[in-house]
């Protein structure tokens, strides 16, 4: 053997395990920009809603459309992630949700409106299944809790630069312009995307065979898929109690003025963002201080939906600034976030991850379709957000119920489905 071959033989592996940090990287900004589409609405909304003269019930349907399809197209989305290459899947999704993204600009009734968030919902639909699959593939269990960290970290650093910097058009050009501009500068990122995604051959090294359709009634057989499931609904009830009625919430209700929403609003997501990234992290050190996978997830689990909880003293308070202090209490709950993303990861086969994950977002999701308009409807009803905050803390305690009693532990039910002796340690 040559020096030279003998070098690159020993830096091979070391070199193929660095580079898988840039796609986890531009997955992160991925996820921003998926976020930044996604909540540029709830920032529009008092505007859009004037402008199309929408009540606070119409304004709900607006702003559930998005997870109609986003929640619909998650299995499919999962069981693609499972089978095609994800570089060619996650652009082609991307493109799709850039352009729905900015075609929003040009609706001028409700009706238009709500078609171009379900295109939005269709596209956005890769990013949780097609971003954990390939952390799945890429990183051993003990290691996952900080890439799926820093991946997921995008979507909270989407809503808190997007805040800003879409209610500074918003403020100087109009929600048209903020769709437009938006969505289109957001296609650049295919440039990087197709140019550094890893080659076949260092990307299929430790991708396995795809399982079959019938492995999907396995799935929806096991008490942990319905258990992570169930408890990612109730963090999405609360999360999307945030994303989609906050914005609306602080300016009408806690009279923030246009030019400070982005700023208090965003902070609450960032917030969140670094609280995420801080839970990945704590994880890692349980695990190395020789706790179990489960007992450690679990631990930050409870953390986080503890904290949630402040919402209700937010809504209850009768000063504007305490009342933010309590928001900026409950975002601390972000740092349960790394860890529900881990839990798909370890309770499914290798080779089923996507289709667990999509799973668990068809179920987990279901909240962007009904709590937008639950919400709005309280809000009609009662003229006050108090009922519709009381329940995302029970949303709250319903979570740690979830992962806490219904799951005993996190560890796949099926790994003797296509998953040989070595795949099979992953989860011990």
């Amino acid at each position: 053997m040559s020096k030279s071959s003998a070098v690159a033989g020993s830096t091979g592996p070391s070199f193929a395990r660095r580079r898988r940090w840039i796609p986890i990287s531009l997955l992160s900004l991925a996820a921003l920009i998926n976020y930044l589409d996604r909540g540029s609405l709830s920032v529009a909304l008092p505007f859009v809603a004037r402008d199309m003269q929408l009540d606070p019930l119409q304004q709900g349907w607006a702003l559930a459309a998005f997870s109609i399809t986003y929640t619909l197209f998650q299995l499919p989305a999962g069981w693609m992630a499972d089978r095609w290459r994800l570089k060619w899947l996650y652009a082609g999704a991307f493109a799709l949700w850039c352009l729905a993204s900015a075609a929003t600009g040009l609706a001028g009734d409700l009706a238009m409106l709500i078609f171009f968030r379900l295109l939005l919902g269709i596209g956005e639909s890769i990013n949780l299944p097609g971003g954990l699959r390939f952390i799945s593939e890429q990183f051993d269990s003990h290691e996952r809790a900080v890439p799926s960290a820093i991946f997921d970290v995008g979507c909270k650093a989407g809503l808190a630069i997007g805040l800003v910097v879409e209610a500074w058009i918003l403020r100087n050009f109009g929600w048209s312009w903020m769709f437009l501009s938006t969505g289109l500068i957001g296609l650049l990122w295919l440039l990087p995307w197709l140019l550094l995604y890893p080659a076949p051959s260092i990307a299929a090294a430790s991708r396995r065979a795809a399982p079959p359709l019938s492995a999907l009634i396995g799935i929806v057989r096991s008490r942990n898929t319905w258990g992570m499931a169930a408890g990612f609904f109730c963090w999405n009830y609360f999360w999307y109690l945030l994303i989609s009625w906050g914005p609306s919430y602080l300016y009408t209700v806690r009279r923030i003025s246009l030019s400070h929403l982005g700023w208090v609003a965003g902070g609450i997501y960032l917030v969140i963002a670094c609280s995420e990234i801080t839970g990945g992290w704590l994880t890692g050190v349980l695990m190395r201080r020789g706790w179990s996978v489960t007992r450690s997830i679990k631990t930050i689990i409870v953390v986080g939906f503890s904290l949630g909880l402040f919402v209700m003293p937010a809504c209850l308070a009768t000063g504007r600034n305490l009342a933010l202090l309590f928001l900026y209490i409950s975002a601390l709950s972000g740092v349960l976030i790394s860890a529900i993303l881990v839990v798909p990861q370890q309770c499914a086969p290798p080779n089923e991850v996507g289709s667990y994950v999509s799973f668990q977002n068809f179920i987990g999701n279901l909240p962007g379709i009904i709590g937008p308009v639950i919400t709005g409807w309280i809000v009609r009803r009662s003229g006050s957000f108090v009922p519709a905050f009381s329940i995302g803390a029970v949303a709250c305690v319903g979570g740690i119920a979830c992962y806490v009693w219904w799951m005993k532990t996190f560890k796949s039910e099926n790994t003797s489905r296509n998953v040989n002796a070595a795949d099979q340690a992953i989860f011990e």
